[in-house]
């Protein structure tokens, strides 16, 4: 998202792409209008009245405290700004009933969903802090078998196997470990174009700063 702006602002105009690891944006910042910068969102000063549009896709949803950063935000933005985050909600996977999801999938997936609730606050967040111009625009996104996002959350897996699968691990957040015969399972529903289930649904809120 970073370099789709920075070619669409032009040599005119800026981007700031803010990341805890700027390892893969190297190439980017060294264009001469892009500003690259290592920090915490939890932590950092963005300074005031810097951005006329602030982005954020899948980021604010992991923070610990997200209404914290969006506060923080508010003074950052020129009057008139606009915001446009897109973070993920878990709740079609909760609401969905277990006798019809693939035990794999209820086993694997959904317990990660379970945790994405924030989203569903965002636009009444924004509407507190003064913002006008609220639109939550909600869209499902059912995980479908090879597919990109198939794809996606199989690199994923297969990353965070070793925690997941961890008891010692995972009892401390208080959920049980991923059994090897299940995580393996949900790789191949992964791989299969025929498995589908609802998983997420994707918040899309937008508004402007008076």
């Amino acid at each position: 998202m970073a370099g789709w702006l920075a070619d669409r602002v032009g040599d005119r105009g800026s981007v700031t792409a803010i990341d805890k690891d700027t390892s893969l944006l190297r190439e980017l910042g060294t264009r001469p209008h892009v500003t690259v910068v290592e920090g915490d969102l939890m932590t950092m000063d963005f300074g005031s009245t810097c951005f006329d549009f602030v982005h954020s896709r899948a980021v604010l949803m992991h923070l610990e405290d997200p209404d914290r950063v969006v506060e923080h935000l508010v003074p950052a933005l020129r009057p008139g700004a606009m915001v446009f985050f897109e973070e993920t909600d878990g709740d079609p996977a909760q609401r969905a009933s277990a006798a019809d999801l693939p035990p794999p999938f209820r086993d694997v997936m959904a317990p990660l969903a379970s945790g994405w609730t924030w989203a569903r606050t965002l636009a009444a967040k924004l509407e507190a802090l003064g913002f006008t111009d609220v639109d939550d625009h909600v869209r499902d996104d059912p995980l479908t078998g090879a597919s990109p996002a198939a794809a996606f959350w199989t690199e994923t897996l297969e990353t965070i196997r070793p925690r997941i699968t961890d008891a010692a691990y995972m009892e401390p957040l208080g959920r049980a470990a991923i059994d090897d015969t299940s995580f393996d399972a949900m790789i191949a529903l992964l791989g299969d174009g025929e498995f589908s289930a609802p998983f997420t649904a994707q918040h899309q809120v937008s508004a402007r700063r008076p």
